[in-house]
C-alpha cells in the first residue's frame, strides 16, 4: 500500500473530476468546470512523466513500464488539451461541467488500463473509461440522430463486452489465474483459443476495427462533433495499450494469432479507407478512417513485440491529428463544404491543417510517416509482406479523401461564412496540438527508443 503515491496522476484527474461536477453548485462561469479539469489533467501528465516507468502496484496487478507510462502522459494531455477547447467553445449542448466530469472519469478509466496486468482490471478499467463515452455521444438530448447513434453504439459495445468477459473467463478457467503473466502457461488449446477470439472482438468493438465497426459512422454522425473529437481518439489509445498487452501476455499460448490478426488489419484498412472516400460529412469521413487507422494498428500488434511497441506510438500519432481535424469541424461545422474559404477567414488554421493531414496520409516529416515506417518495418520483419503491401496502397487511397479537406479548405468557397470570435482556450488547443504533431515528428527516435523499439 505505500506504493499508492504513483497513482498521483490518476487522482488528480479524479479530483479534477469531482471538482469539476460540483463546480456549478458555487457559482461563477460555466465553463470554469472545463479551465479547473484542464489544469488537473495538464497537472496529472506532468507528475505521469515525472514519475516515469519502473513501478509495480498490487502484487503485479498494475504495472508502470515504459509503455504505460507513455500512455498516461498522452491520454492525460489530450484529455488537457480538448478540455481547454471545450473552455474557449463549449460542448455539445453547453452543459460544460457535465461534459468535463465524463471526459476525465473517461480517462482515469484510460489510464488504468494502459498499466493493467489482470483480466479483472482490464475489465473493469475497460468499461470505466467506455460508459462515459456512451452519454458525450448521446449528448444532444433533443437530437433523435444524436441519439439513435449513441444507442447503436451502447448496444454493440455492451453485447461485445459481454462476449469479451466470457471469453475472458476461458482464459481464467484455463490458467487458473487472472494474471497475465500465467495466461500462456501450458500447451495451446482450443479453448484457449476461442477465449482469445472472444477476448478480440470486445477489443476489436471499442477499437472500431472491422466487422464490428457498424456502430461507428452513425453514432460518429449523430452526435456533437466536440464529444467525437474525444471518443474517437483517448479511448482509442487506451484500447490499444489493452491490446498489445493482452495479446503480448497471450503470445505462444494460442495458434494462429497473427493470422487472426492480420486477417482483420486488412479487412479494416481496405473498409475504412474505400468507405472514407465518398464521404461528405466529416464526422462521418473521419469515422471510416479511424477504422482504417485501426487497421494500420492491428498490423503491427500481428508483428510481435516490437510491433506492440509501433502500434501504441502510431496510435498517439494518429490520435493528435484526428482530435484537431474533428474539433476544426465543431467550430466551422461538419460538411465538407462548410470549410470552404477557411484559408480567407481562418488563415492560421488552414495552414496548421496542411500538418494535420499530412500526418494522417503519412508524409514526412511528421510525425504520422515515422508511425507508418515502424508499422511497416515491423510488420515486413514478421514476414507479413501481402498485408504491407495492402497498407501502402491504402495509405495512397486516403490522401484522395483527406486532400479533399484541403481542397475545400484552400479552394472552395463558402458563402456567408460566419466569422468565428476569437477564444484563447480554443487557439490555444489547436496550437498545442499542431506543435504536437510537429515535435513528435523530431522526436520521433527518442520516443520510439523509450517504447523499446529498434530497428
Amino acid at each position: 500500500m505505500g506504493d499508492l503515491w504513483l497513482l498521483i496522476p490518476e487522482y488528480l484527474v479524479l479530483g479534477g473530476a469531482l471538482l469539476a461536477l460540483f463546480l456549478d453548485v458555487v457559482g461563477g462561469d460555466r465553463r470554469a468546470a472545463a479551465r479547473v479539469g484542464a489544469v488537473f489533467a495538464v497537472a496529472a501528465a506532468g507528475v505521469a512523466l515525472a514519475l516515469g516507468p519502473g513501478a509495480t502496484l498490487f502484487g503485479g496487478q498494475l504495472v508502470l513500464d515504459e509503455r504505460a507510462t507513455f500512455a498516461r502522459v498522452a491520454i492525460a494531455a489530450l484529455t488537457a488539451v480538448w478540455l481547454l477547447w471545450v473552455a474557449g467553445r463549449g460542448a455539445g449542448s453547453e452543459r460544460v461541467a457535465e461534459a468535463t466530469f465524463l471526459a476525465l472519469i473517461s480517462a482515469l478509466g484510460g489510464m488504468l488500463i494502459v498499466s493493467a496486468r489482470d483480466l479483472v482490471v482490464l475489465f473493469i478499467a475497460l468499461e470505466l473509461s467506455t460508459m462515459p463515452a456512451y452519454v458525450l455521444m448521446g449528448y444532444r438530448r433533443d437530437d433523435a440522430r444524436g441519439l439513435e447513434g449513441a444507442l447503436k453504439y451502447f448496444l454493440l459495445s455492451m453485447l461485445t463486452s459481454l462476449v469479451m468477459l466470457y471469453g475472458l473467463s476461458f482464459l481464467y478457467g484455463i490458467a487458473g489465474s487472472t494474471a497475465y503473466a500465467d495466461l500462456a502457461s501450458g500447451e495451446a488449446t482450443t479453448l484457449r483459443s476461442l477465449g482469445f477470439v472472444f477476448a478480440l472482438i470486445g477489443l476489436f468493438a471499442k477499437l472500431s476495427a472491422a466487422p464490428f465497426h457498424y456502430w461507428t459512422p452513425d453514432a460518429y454522425a449523430g452526435a456533437p462533433a466536440s464529444s467525437v473529437a474525444f471518443v474517437s481518439t483517448v479511448p482509442k489509445v487506451a484500447g490499444t495499450v489493452a491490446l498489445v498487452t493482452l495479446v503480448d501476455a497471450l503470445r505462444g499460448g494460442v495458434a494462429g494469432m497473427t493470422g487472426i490478426l492480420a486477417a482483420v488489419a486488412v479487412a479494416s484498412m481496405l473498409l475504412g479507407n474505400l468507405a472514407a472516400f465518398p464521404q461528405t460529412d466529416v464526422r462521418r469521413l473521419m469515422a471510416y478512417s479511424g477504422v482504417a487507422h485501426t487497421g494500420y494498428i492491428l498490423l503491427a500488434v500481428a508483428a510481435g513485440a516490437t510491433g506492440g511497441a509501433a502500434a501504441v506510438f502510431y496510435t498517439v500519432a494518429y490520435a493528435i491529428p484526428s482530435m484537431a481535424v474533428v474539433l476544426l469541424a465543431a467550430e466551422e461545422g461538419t460538411a465538407l463544404a462548410d470549410l470552404g474559404g477557411l484559408v480567407a477567414r481562418r488563415p492560421l488554421l488552414a495552414w496548421a491543417s496542411v500538418a494535420w493531414l499530412l500526418s494522417l496520409v503519412g508524409i514526412p516529416p511528421m510525425v504520422g510517416f515515422f508511425g507508418k515506417l515502424n508499422l511497416f518495418t515491423a510488420a515486413l520483419q514478421a514476414d507479413l509482406l501481402a498485408p504491407v503491401l495492402v497498407a501502402v496502397a491504402m495509405s495512397v487511397v486516403s490522401a484522395g479523401y483527406y486532400f479533399r479537406i484541403l481542397r475545400e479548405s484552400f479552394f472552395g468557397e463558402r458563402p456567408e461564412a460566419a466569422v468565428m470570435a476569437p477564444s484563447a482556450g480554443a487557439w490555444t488547443a489547436m496550437a498545442a496540438l499542431t506543435l504536437a504533431v510537429l515535435a513528435m515528428g523530431v522526436a520521433a527516435s527518442p520516443l520510439l527508443g523509450f517504447l523499446g523499439v529498434q530497428f
